[in-house]
């Protein structure tokens, strides 16, 4: 019987990247061979110039052993052909620098790679640059913000900018006026905590998730007066007189439209970028919910273990991710027929996952945040994260994550730590492919 050394098996090379395919006859390798092996032999068939370096995935799985270790954990036979998918690797992110808060960090948006704006407990929204300067301290919220949404075309004077939510039952639009970033208009109408708030991606909307157990849904657009703070019954609002004296000189706003269903709070919301009248919501009633926002109807509902605790939908992928407190990643197909079955459960967290981000340019790629401190990068394609990022500060080690967003190649996350934390990926980690998706 040979030795591991010098078995050997048949493998078959493919490749979703078309300039990476090769033939994909079955060719005989050692059964030695490891990742790092297998990416030569692979440049080696393209005649690259420069070698790429390649991960390579095994019925769903990364490849991180020899092929015969693979084998025998598997008790597969060698006398199978291997077939094995190759995907260009991703280096794992750096962090590139740490800007402290006053108090916990609950949400962090990225306009650009050099402006972020982060919502913190003691009820400010802060924007910082690159250089980390803090060019802004926003005062105007009565509580803590939970949440912060950025536009994305905001470079005429007097627009929107910013949307933040706060425990204060009221979100406030932010934009520039006399050089500051002032407060345009304060939404009024939820009866509890906001949790989350999102922005269409044609910038004319937006809308906010509540403790109240609602969403209601917003024009982004800034009111020439203010509106009556009125129900659609026509009783007035309950606004406190702390929160009249305070914002006494702003604006008020009211919602186009209110949606209701959830069972409990609403801790997440986010459009679908391919179809803006569409959202998807999740919430403590264990539901992941799609929502026509024209009609105000609950189109469908996915019920899970466990509470939802963030949702996000890829333009890529076109997948919806949810991130809950049984410590799971899950991805969900709103174009299946039965959208209501969940695609791909990821576990590895250790505490409740609060939040995800996709790759914006990417197919594949989603991080998440959680309460055990880290920030874990998946690839999709495998059930196994391809990265876990921890603190690198005593300070942050071993403090719950709560904010997590991902622009270009800038990775943002913050929490208990009272820290942002910001990582870099290089270029490559954004070119993934987007033809595979179906």
């Amino acid at each position: 019987m040979p030795s591991t050394s010098e078995a050997q098996v048949q493998i078959r090379l493919v490749a979703k990247q078309p300039k990476y395919v090769v033939p994909d006859a079955p060719i005989v390798v050692p059964q030695q061979l490891q990742r790092y092996g297998l990416s030569e032999i692979v440049n080696h068939l393209l005649g690259t110039d420069t070698p790429v370096p390649f991960d390579f995935l095994v019925d769903g799985q990364f490849l991180r052993e020899s092929i015969a270790s693979y084998l025998k954990a598997k008790n597969l036979s060698a006398e199978n052909i291997l077939t094995l998918e190759y995907v260009e690797s991703m280096l794992p992110p750096t962090e590139i620098a740490s800007y402290s808060h006053d108090d916990w960090i609950s949400s962090v948006a990225a306009s650009s790679e050099s402006r972020f704006a982060v919502g913190s407990y003691d009820g400010m929204v802060r924007v910082w640059n690159a250089q980390g300067e803090c060019e802004h301290e926003l005062r105007a919220h009565q509580a803590a913000v939970k949440s912060v949404a950025a536009a994305r075309d905001s470079s005429r004077r007097g627009r929107v900018e910013l949307i933040s939510g706060s425990q204060d039952q009221t979100a406030i639009a932010w934009g520039t006026k006399d050089k500051e970033l002032r407060p345009l208009y304060i939404a009024r109408g939820h009866t509890g905590s906001i949790e989350a708030v999102a922005i269409n991606p044609a910038n004319t909307h937006f809308v906010t998730a509540s403790t109240d157990a609602t969403i209601r849904f917003w024009s982004l657009a800034v009111p020439k007066q203010s509106e009556a703070d009125q129900t659609a019954s026509g009783e007035a609002e309950p606004v406190s007189k702390k929160q009249k004296k305070a914002n006494v000189n702003i604006k008020g706003k009211l919602a186009i439209g209110t949606l209701s269903g959830h069972v409990g709070p609403v801790t997440g919301v986010c459009f679908n970028g391919d179809q803006e009248s569409q959202i998807f919501s999740g919430g403590w009633d264990h539901s992941v919910r799609t929502w026509d926002v024209a009609s105000g109807v609950n189109v469908t509902t996915s019920l899970c273990d466990k509470a939802v605790l963030d949702v996000a939908y890829s333009t890529q992928s076109r997948l919806v991710a949810t991130g809950h407190a049984d410590r799971a990643v899950r991805l969900w197909d709103p174009r299946s027929q039965d959208s209501t079955v969940v695609k791909l459960r990821l576990s590895s967290h250790k505490g409740f996952v609060t939040s995800v981000a996709w790759a914006p340019s990417s197919a594949y790629m989603l991080a998440s945040a959680s309460h055990d401190s880290t920030v874990k990068v998946w690839d999709i394609r495998s059930r196994t994260p391809l990265y876990t990022v921890h603190a690198t500060s005593d300070e942050d080690k071993g403090k719950k994550l709560l904010a997590l967003d991902w622009h270009k190649s800038r990775l943002l996350a913050g929490g208990e730590g009272k820290s942002l934390r910001i990582h870099a990926f290089s270029d490559r980690a954004q070119s993934a492919p987007e033809d595979n998706q179906e």
